[in-house]
């Protein structure tokens, strides 16, 4: 149960909180009513009338709370009633009727309705409203968004408005990124091809497309523009400055050249900015991408969706943007590529303090025994240099390891924050990893296998060299194969370059104890092991949840329980082959393009509708059976 003043604390964090009366006993309610790790996510103060809680005339005072896993209505003052929970399963839609003074806002269930009726001002309420849709699968009908025509064009503008501003705030935030100076133009010219993809064979995009487009562009091309009043003015306020709506127009001309000619040169190539941040992630366990990646998709689905209609040319257009964001970049080039690419993209990494390593060792998911395992070893270095400075006995410390697991749970990760950890030790001088596995050292003639393993070692030197799949080495059968060649030439370099080289051997529990069993020097050298368990189903969902806040999506309650559902049942019958963290990054792909397809000719488009996955977004068990 939350502790009252932390409770406190986290809702202060909440701006409807302000406004709520008798704040010491909804408090104290609160915290006697609250499940464990349960939180609020938004209040709204008002009269209710519920199923057990009903008061008379408007209902019974009190705050309707949003929560993580429910509805809960409290009544104010000192009562004794208990709150009335609703769970989002059983909430079938959501409508509001906007008064004088007040908005009745009425919450149908399966088996009857509830009616809050706030007296909050539309802002208080508009949020509110908004959170409520992120967590429940039925609709809300909001009389306010029936409004005129003119209203609501001119709700539109200001939402366009605002959504350049969120894709501008976004691109900036990737300015000199990882000090590349001209990072920020690259990813404009990326921008320049997805507004190609989106306009393509129109010979004039509606008004509100060209709007979008020359509100986001006039930042980001200021050479393009010579009023310096617009751009001083076009993101001063949180609205469209009407009165500048004819210059940003005006503008769209020369972006529309840009556009053209980049977009014809390149349509058909890589978004060379989002391939840069993958090959970071890769690199840095980060999350650039996800969240890059989301900013171009939401900025395809508001330009083609700008005047509120979607024909089915532009619901194409919209899948194959799709494909230029995430099918190009997310293509293997294949593993046997893949040390000739880490080498050549290998450059100088900025130093990081061992305490920064751990730190973003600790901030992993699951792990505990790892974890656990490299502060030891830590300590046994610290100790040992501390020793050697007094001229004291030291033993050899080893920086080979052997690492046993399924599936994506971390291996490489750790590999890489391993070499971290040995050269801000000063036991390596780079630290840096280069993947392989057998068909990065293993060849078919005779002399070969030695000559790509030593290409291999010439990358990897000064830092680790991490074997995927080391136990097929070995595997090999008959006079022809060179895996054995391979064990042993390794074993001699790891010999004669023992103080500037790391190797960590990787694969399936079974296999890799029969691999090191398998010969006397790989048993003698391989004597630090590192044993990766599957994830269990709830640190499956902390790893989604990762993904999906990386690309700023949110998932409905009903959503959440069906998720945990699919991967309860997929780690029930898990095998040794079970993807555990690759098996998430599935799961959550397969549901934004579920959702893609489904939001795909709705109008208009709002932060709810791009950013909320659904339980209709997950795909069946059995088809994601079939394709995991």
């Amino acid at each position: 149960m939350p502790v009252a003043r932390e409770l406190e604390a986290e809702l202060r964090q909440i701006p409807n909180w302000t406004h709520v009366s008798f704040k010491k006993n909804i408090l104290s309610t609160l915290d006697r009513s609250l499940d464990q790790a349960e939180c609020v996510e938004n209040v709204l103060e008002g009269f209710y009338q519920g199923i057990a809680i009903t008061g008379t005339g408007s209902g019974a005072p009190g705050i309707l709370c949003i929560t993580d896993l429910r509805l809960l209505f409290l009544i104010s003052g000192k009562s004794k009633n208990p709150p009335e929970s609703i769970d989002y399963d059983s909430v079938e839609s959501v409508s509001t009727r906007r008064g004088y003074s007040a908005t009745k806002i009425q919450i149908n269930l399966q088996d009857g309705q509830v009616v809050l009726t706030a007296v909050a001002n539309v802002n208080q309420i508009n949020i509110f409203i908004r959170d409520l849709e992120t967590r429940i699968e039925g609709p809300i009908n909001d009389e306010s968004r029936e409004d005129g025509a003119g209203e609501n064009k001119l709700a539109n503008l200001n939402f366009l408005h605002a959504e350049a501003k969120k894709t501008v705030v976004a691109i900036n935030d990737y300015k000199q990124f990882n000090g590349e100076p001209t990072f920020l133009k690259q990813m404009v010219d990326d921008l320049f091809i997805v507004s190609y993809a989106c306009i393509k064979g129109e010979p004039e995009p509606p008004e509100e497309t060209r709007l979008f487009m020359a509100m986001v562009f006039i930042p980001l091309r200021q050479r393009l523009v010579d009023d310096r009043k617009l751009m001083d003015d076009l993101f001063r306020y949180d609205s469209l400055p009407l009165h500048h709506r004819k210059a940003i127009l005006r503008n769209w001309h020369s972006f529309n050249n840009e556009i053209q000619k980049v977009g014809r040169s390149r349509l058909n190539g890589h978004l060379k900015s989002l391939n840069y941040l993958r090959r970071h992630d890769e690199s840095e366990s980060s999350t650039h991408f996800d969240r890059m990646a989301a900013t171009f998709h939401t900025f395809a689905q508001v330009a083609i969706k700008a005047d509120g209609t979607v024909n089915d040319a532009e619901a194409a257009r919209l899948q194959k943007i799709r494909t230029i964001i995430y099918g190009e970049t997310e293509t293997s080039a294949g593993k046997e590529k893949k040390v000739q690419k880490q080498a050549r993209e290998r450059e100088a990494e900025p130093e990081e303090s061992l305490e920064e390593v751990l730190a973003k060792i600790d901030q992993l998911i699951g792990m505990a025994k790892i974890k656990e395992q490299i502060r030891t070893f830590v300590n046994l270095v610290t100790v040992q240099q501390e020793r050697e400075k007094r001229d004291l006995p030291v033993t050899p410390v080893t920086l080979h390891a052997v690492f046993y697991g399924p599936p994506g749970t971390g291996k490489t990760t750790i590999a890489r924050l391993l070499g971290k950890v040995y050269r801000s030790l000063g036991l390596l001088e780079s630290g840096h990893l280069i993947e392989t596995d057998r068909a990065g050292i293993v060849a078919g003639f005779v002399g070969q296998t030695a000559m790509k393993i030593d290409e291999v070692l010439s990358d990897a030197m000064d830092g680790v060299l991490f074997i995927d799949e080391a136990y097929s080495l070995t595997l090999g059968k008959g006079d022809k194969d060179f895996g054995q060649e391979a064990v042993d030439t390794l074993l001699k370099r790891m010999e004669d370059h023992r103080d500037q080289l790391a190797v960590i051997v990787a694969g399936y529990p079974d296999e890799m104890k029969e691999f090191i069993n398998s010969n006397p020097g790989l048993k003698s050298r391989f004597n630090r092991f590192f044993y990766f368990d599957h994830y269990t189903p709830k640190e499956l969902l902390q790893i989604f949840d990762v993904f999906r806040k990386a690309a700023s999506f949110t998932v409905t309650g009903p959503a959440r329980r069906a998720i945990l559902n699919i991967l309860e049942e997929f780690h029930a019958e898990r095998d040794k082959s079970f993807g555990n963290g690759r098996f998430v990054r599935n799961l959550f792909e397969r549901m934004v393009e579920r959702q893609a397809n489904r939001i795909a000719r709705i109008t208009p488009l709002t932060d709810t509708i791009l950013c909320s996955l659904r339980k209709a977004d997950i795909p069946p068990g059995e088809d994601f059976r079939e394709h995991t």
